[in-house]
């Protein structure tokens, strides 16, 4: 999943000629603006009858609890669609079935359940936004997180954060957050929970390994400076920048990191190891920006397919490259996604560098913030997908190493449809320094040192 950085505005609020006068009207407004923003920017062509029977039906189970009387309503609601030519009819069933709420604060929950419906039925990554998470508590508990099988994962929690300074570990599994279960929740969901006030505490539910019971872990939210999305090192002559995020200061800070990095060797760097593991992408003109700095002025980085003119275009190299004739080796994973793999895909098509790791995400989609009116929080909709140079899309495919790496086994192998052209040196040197490693030792970038040999090998394997 990719954020464009331009927030598509609403032009208007309602319907043309609709007068808002009470809540009804104030509903149907907001309703009807959400189906015909889905209908005009999700990336393929919608039906808004599909969306709002979606909609409709994430009322079921609310219904149900009801009574018999109102689920028999829903149902014969869903049925009339199918008669229902046009956004407005469509819209007006929806409405009258979330207006059989009367307390406002039901109906409300109810608003954003059919919301929620709408955006869960077009794809993973669609859905819908909290008011909230656009400007978000000052404070929270400190931790890396990630869906793993539908579970809440730790990935590691912050030094000195409120989450390490009780107790929680990387590979815990938070089964539920003030007593919310976290199985099957969004992720982006998963961290608003974790979110509030300084000082206010957040009672955890964590499966540990080893641990036949539950923990109950209790973490007071305090400010939480985000980590360092890009971080350097320097092995010899070779440059090692991580990059966690693709954020709007990423693109000086790897040119500053590059450059650190020659002032600390005393001499121009002579190799690159672009670490993206677990980079889960960004901002799209940042990953843009990284790939024209590593490609020759109009190489193609990658093409967008949409249904906008925005979200309809090519993506090519304009920088230059700031490494002409330095070696490039790449470390991905199952957590690299998005322009992280943008990035990776566009430097391998070009052979611009060898990818060391395992099969990437798939998640190649550029997802759009759409604001709802009123300041009620907004909709992440799917608008684009991203091809490759090659023109092989990314959703679902991600981009395989050609060099691939088993982190249980430890073992390394070369991809199958580069066997018998991949450079021999290489390999050998790569067994070598892997073998020589020290037990612990992060062997991907073991790998990837060696493969470059401070960059006198001209030619990586293909």
């Amino acid at each position: 999943m990719m954020r464009q950085r331009v927030l598509a505005l609403l032009v208007s609020l309602a319907l043309p000629g609709t007068v808002l006068a009470g809540p009804r009207e104030d509903l149907e407004g907001k309703l009807t603006a959400a189906v015909v923003q889905i209908q005009a920017h999700y990336v393929d062509p919608i039906d808004t009858r599909r969306v709002v029977i979606a909609g409709l039906r994430g009322l079921a189970p609310l219904a149900q609890a009801a009574g018999a009387a109102r689920a028999a309503s829903l149902d014969e609601a869903i049925r009339a669609q199918d008669k229902a030519a046009g956004v407005t009819p469509q819209v007006r069933l929806l409405t009258d079935e979330l207006m059989r709420f009367p307390a406002p604060q039901a109906r409300d929950a109810a608003v954003q359940t059919a919301l929620n419906a709408m955006l869960n039925g077009l794809d993973p990554q669609s859905r819908l936004i909290a008011p909230v998470e656009f400007k978000p508590p000052p404070a929270s508990v400190g931790l890396e997180l990630k869906m793993e099988q539908g579970r809440l994962t730790v990935v590691r929690a912050l030094p000195g954060g409120p989450a390490e300074k009780a107790g929680l570990r990387a590979d815990d599994v938070i089964t539920s957050v003030d007593g919310r279960p976290t199985e099957g929740m969004g992720l982006a969901q998963a961290v608003s929970l974790l979110r509030g006030e300084v000082g206010t505490l957040t009672q955890l539910q964590v499966q540990r390994a080893g641990e036949a019971a539950p923990l109950e872990i209790q973490a007071e939210r305090a400010p939480v400076p985000a980590p360092a999305a890009l971080t350097w090192d320097i092995e010899g002559r070779v440059a090692l920048v991580r990059i966690t995020a693709f954020n709007a200061t990423t693109g000086a800070d790897f040119r500053a990191a590059l450059e650190a990095a020659a002032a600390q060797a005393g001499a121009p760097v002579q190799g690159l190891v672009l670490d993206l593991r677990g980079n889960a992408g960004g901002l799209l003109d940042v990953a843009e920006h990284l790939g024209s700095l590593l490609l020759p002025p109009g190489t193609v980085i990658a093409t967008l397919r949409g249904r906008s003119p925005m979200n309809e275009r090519r993506l090519t190299a304009r920088d230059g490259d700031i490494l002409p004739g330095v070696q490039i080796s790449v470390l991905v994973d199952g957590r690299t996604g998005a322009g992280a793999e943008l990035v990776a895909g566009a430097l391998q098509d070009h052979g611009r560098a060898l990818l060391i790791g395992a099969r990437t995400t798939g998640a190649g989609t550029i997802q759009t913030v759409l604001p709802l009116p009123r300041d009620e929080g907004g909709m992440l909709l799917t608008t684009a997908r991203m091809l490759r140079p090659t023109g092989t899309p990314i959703d679902q495919a991600g981009v395989t190493p050609d060099l691939l790496y088993d982190a249980p086994t430890g073992l390394f192998a070369v991809r199958e449809d580069l066997v018998s052209g991949f450079n021999k040196r290489i390999e050998r040197r790569i067994q070598a320094a892997v073998a020589r490693a020290e037990p612990g030792a992060d062997l991907p970038r073991v790998a990837a040192v060696a493969a470059l040999d401070n960059g006198r090998v001209r030619a990586l394997g293909r």
